[in-house]
């Protein structure tokens, strides 16, 4: 449990973008400690997703209660709030100290490429890499499609997140069931 810590603890210090960038770093930890599946983390994501709050917060919760019970989910969600907790407060601090600083805007703008491979990466992995072989095809053109109708909803109808969400999951259940 120990180590299940200190590894969400590192990933609380390197969160830069949120937690979809940090997806692909925990399924790679989570598969060479043997915490879950490959299977059961495709899941864990799913719920992690669905539900209210950061995603990297529940899907750090729902590994450690997995593998550990509670012990495991408050050691995971431990690590990965006290970084949060003490970086935001060393930024406040150096923002209160220094002001708005030109050298603080380059760092942030440096890190936004970094943040985005993640995050397409997760995309990626969680998509495509997660498709059952002999179905294939027809969960490609069904994801797109999802993608593309979430994406409509977003943007042009401007509707909450909540209502894609609902859609996307009955949608996966209508389709897969």
């Amino acid at each position: 449990m120990l180590q299940m810590f200190l590894f969400f603890l590192k990933l609380g210090f390197i969160s830069f973008g949120g937690g979809y960038a940090l997806i692909p770093m925990i399924e790679n930890e989570a598969a060479a400690q043997h915490w879950m599946t490959s299977d059961a983390y495709v899941e864990a994501v799913a719920v992690a997703g669905m539900s209210p709050g950061p995603i990297a917060i529940n899907l750090g919760t729902i590994i450690g209660y997995e593998t550990y019970g509670i012990g495991g989910a408050v050691a995971a969600l431990a690590g990965l709030i006290i970084p949060s907790i003490l970086v935001a407060a060393l930024v406040m601090l150096a923002i209160y100290r220094f002001g708005k600083q030109a050298w603080i805007d380059r760092i942030f703008y440096g890190l936004q490429p970094v943040v985005a491979a993640l995050i397409l990466f997760a995309v990626y992995r969680l998509g495509v890499g997660s498709l059952d072989h002999g179905a294939w095809g027809g969960q490609l053109i069904f994801g797109v499609i999802v993608i593309g109708i979430c994406w409509m909803m977003l943007v042009k109808y401007k509707m909450h997140p909540v209502f894609i969400l609902i859609f996307s999951a009955v949608g996966g259940a209508a389709f897969f069931a």
